[in-house]
Formats: structure tokens, sequence, C-alpha cells
């Protein structure tokens, strides 16, 4: 998903897996002393996506972003790997996401050699984040474990059920006009958005809210990009970016500004759903806002 912008945002990344408290799957893990499966992820998604689905006790590596348990070694990123680290951890498992700049090299021989299965999953849309959680389970069960296969099917299921329950249409959404959703990480004024065939634009899309942003992917967002979009709505995922919010507020005066603290979104799979159910919030609040003729109100709301 990030792929054309991993190294500005890897701090922000350090926030986009491990335990989610706010999980709306009560699992518990399986007994990973039972099973073969073992597994080293190198994508926080996925990590996160394992840990909804109660299988992180499966991990047996992860990338320094993934803060599942200090028991779980790190084996560096799909950019920077260390190839030692990753014999050591015994995997049969690779999970990764596809980079626009080609894998790291040497990954696929090693794979190879020590018969490692890679299962690549493209994460950048929201289709590829459903077709992720529908899949994913196949890849994880152990069939030598009774039932393991249909409760990680069920899991997941329970999961794809919460994200299309999240992604509803919002009632008189129109009212949104058009929304412009960043992510502030600094106290610059600098954001990422969300465009076109982004998973958070075509949630947006799922919604029945206008994206204001054109531009497809994850474009970086100077003051003069703000400036110019001047969108009716501003959703800002904040990493409690007090400053850059108020920048922000100046650069688009006309604007609703709604702040969320939602980190949540930042891991495509099963561990976004808090996140998107905060999201869809502050987008109710805003319909609600202007349906009750205050279009040029400021308000800020941290669900």
């Amino acid at each position: 998903m990030f792929r054309a912008i991993l190294p500005t945002i890897a701090g922000i990344l350090l926030f986009a897996c491990g335990s989610n408290e706010d999980s709306l799957v009560p699992v518990e893990n399986s007994t990973a002393k039972l099973t073969t499966i073992r597994v080293v992820s190198l994508s926080p998604g996925m990590t996160a996506t394992m840990v909804a689905l109660g299988v992180s006790d499966r991990l047996v590596g992860r990338t320094p972003w993934c803060e599942v348990s200090t028991d779980v070694p790190i084996v560096g990123s799909l950019l920077d790997l260390n190839a030692e680290a990753l014999v050591m951890a015994h995997p049969t498992v690779i999970l990764l996401q596809p980079p626009a700049q080609g894998e790291v090299g040497g990954l696929a021989d090693l794979a190879a050699t020590h018969k490692w299965h890679v299962e690549r999953f493209r994460i950048d849309s929201l289709a590829d984040v459903q077709a992720m959680l529908e899949n994913l389970p196949k890849v994880l069960c152990d069939p030598s474990i009774e039932n393991d296969c249909s409760k990680l099917q069920e899991r997941s299921q329970i999961l794809q059920s919460e994200l299309t329950k999240a992604l509803q249409p919002i009632p008189n959404a129109n009212r949104a006009s058009q929304t412009l959703v960043l992510l502030v990480s600094s106290e610059s004024v600098d954001a990422m958005g969300f465009g076109k065939g982004s998973y958070i634009g075509d949630a947006l899309d799922r919604m029945g809210v206008t994206n204001a942003l054109l531009r497809s992917g994850y474009p970086s967002l100077g003051a003069e990009d703000l400036a110019k979009l001047d969108p009716e709505t501003v959703i800002v995922i904040s990493q409690r970016s007090a400053g850059a919010i108020e920048q922000i507020a100046q650069i688009m005066p006309h604007s609703a500004l709604y702040s969320i603290h939602a980190p949540e979104l930042l891991q495509p799979g099963g561990g976004m759903i808090t996140g998107l159910i905060k999201l869809r919030e502050a987008l109710t609040q805003a319909c609600e806002v202007r349906a009750n003729n205050s279009p040029t109100s400021k308000e800020t709301v941290t669900p």
C-alpha cells in the first residue's frame, strides 16, 4: 500500500500493528505449540490481521513496525531484510506486500532453498483488503489441528461482516459535500492524502461521501495543495499533532475540520475496522452539523 512513501512514514507505522485493545473480535490465540505453521510477516497490515484472527502466536518473525510480542524476533523489513535472522526463525510461511520497486534481493532464492511458502497480498485498495481477509485464513490454518481451518474461517467471516457494517452508506452523506481525509504525523503542515484507489478513498465511496482528492493513491500534500483543494469537510487522522492541525485550519478557513486519533487506519486489514468506525463517526457528525445550517462551523472530534 504505502509503497511510494514508505521511507517518509516509517515512524508512523510503529503504531500500525500490534495487539488492538479495541478489537471487535475477542478471540484467544490457538495453541502454537501444536501447529506446524510458522509465519514471518513482513507486512504490518497482515500482522494486525493475524492478531484479529487470534493466531498471532504463529508468528516467528516480524518487521520493526510490528509490536506483537517481544518474544517474536525482528527479521528486518521487505526493503532491509536480515537473512540470518530470517533463517534462524525457521518459518514455513512468509507474508508480504509486493512493493513497487521489487522485492529485496535473495528472498526468492532463500525461500526456494529452505522450502518456505511465500504468500503475497496486495492491500492497496479496499477490494484488496477484502480479498486478503478472505484468503489469509487459508494460508494460516493447520489441517492437522481439528477444526482449525473452520474456526479461522469463522473468525474471518466475522471480521468481514464488521467491515461491511462499518462501510454502510451514511444517511445524508451528501451533506458532508467534498471531503478530504489527511494523515498528519508531525507538527509540519505537510500531510498525506488518500486518493482514488486507496483503501480509505474506496471507504469514502462506500459510505456515500465524495472524496475531494481526485488524484490516485497516497499523494503528499503541502500548504499550497491544501489551499487549492479547499474542501467543505476535512478529516485529519492525527498523531497528536496539534500544531499542524491549527495550521491546516488557517490554510482552509472555510472547511469544517475534524480530528480523529485512529492509528488503526494505517493497518489495512483486520486491524483497521475500529479506525473506520471512528472515521464514520466523524463523517456522521459533519453531516449533522451541515444539516443544521452551519456550513462554516469548526468542529474537532477525537473519538
